[in-house]
């Protein structure tokens, strides 16, 4: 095989009180990606949805990373051209970066036949979103290259859980900046006893839900973090008032990741009603969408 093309999903991270563990894998948006085998070296093209914000250079881009550490590891001669046509803006709370990290982990292992497991490509697509978060980030990967819902319960090592699921899901994208640091940077240095006791017990019921196929529960439940969503709801203008004209149409909403997108359960003859609102208050766009199977192969040849 000389050449790859596969796509590479949207992710929502935290799910509420899940923060850093759980990830789910949307069907829409994504970034298609081409990886194509070269003589020598790693060349970056991007183009699309905020491309012009992402560095081409290799050390300082995310996919770069990967296919750099890759190529390391395992003495490949030769190199890669990674093209790179964005579908998630970045800086939307969806996972923009960990699209192209774990897109690039999954084409470098089909490329070079290299028998990667999911969880040892998660390892590698995580080293490159240290690039965006400062440190291997696999919350948004993993559900990436997993597909359905994910925990990642432990670094050193590595572990991360998955659940496939399927259901309905509504993300809306209010034109809004919001800096990861500054998402990060707003959080409390410490929670009170009660506060964790809460979100363990909601993220527990989400859990128990999904093997139950309860969907009430698990937006119930993730709708319950008294920690994160608290917070960064500053950072989103309406976001407050949004959840609570939508609250009856919905089983869960939440901010998806650090936002500024916004995660919502439709219940299944309300979604036009649910569009409505989002139009009236931020008229941005909104993917009607659902839990996704995570990185497909579109071509290879």
């Amino acid at each position: 095989m000389k050449r790859i093309k596969v796509i590479s999903p949207a992710t929502s991270a935290n799910l509420g009180p899940g923060y850093d563990i759980f990830g789910l894998a949307l069907s829409e948006p994504y970034d298609i990606i081409t990886l194509s085998k070269s003589e020598e070296g790693i060349s970056i093209s991007l183009r699309g949805e905020g491309a012009d914000r992402i560095p081409e250079d290799v050390d300082r881009n995310t996919a770069g990373v990967v296919a750099r550490e890759i190529i390391k590891d395992f003495d490949i001669e030769g190199g890669v051209k990674i093209e790179i046509e964005k579908g998630i803006r970045p800086g939307s709370g969806l996972g923009s970066s960990a699209a192209s990290s774990a897109g690039v982990a999954f084409a470098m292992n089909e490329l070079f036949n290299l028998n990667l497991s999911k969880l040892e490509l998660v390892k590698y697509a995580s080293l490159g979103e240290s690039i965006s978060a400062g440190f291997p980030h696999a919350d948004n990967v993993a559900p990436a290259i997993y597909g359905g819902f994910t925990m990642v319960i432990n670094y050193n090592p590595l572990e991360v859980l998955h659940i496939p699921v399927d259901f309905k899901v509504l993300v809306a994208l209010p034109d809004v900046e919001v800096s990861t640091k500054r998402a990060r940077e707003i959080l409390p240095d410490s929670i009170p006893l009660r506060s964790m006791v809460n979100n363990v017990g909601k993220a527990c019921g989400m859990v128990y839900s999904l093997f139950k196929k309860d969907l009430e529960l698990f937006g119930r439940c993730m709708m319950g973090d008294q920690v994160v969503e608290p917070c960064r709801s500053q950072l989103i203008p309406r976001y407050l008032e949004v959840k609570e004209r939508v609250r009856d149409l919905v089983y869960g909403i939440t901010i998806s990741g650090s936002g500024p997108a916004v995660i919502i359960l439709p219940r299944g003859d309300k979604v036009s009603q649910v569009e409505e609102i989002i139009d009236e208050i931020w008229g941005c766009p909104l993917y009607n969408t659902r839990v996704g199977l995570g990185i497909q192969v579109l071509e290879r040849d």
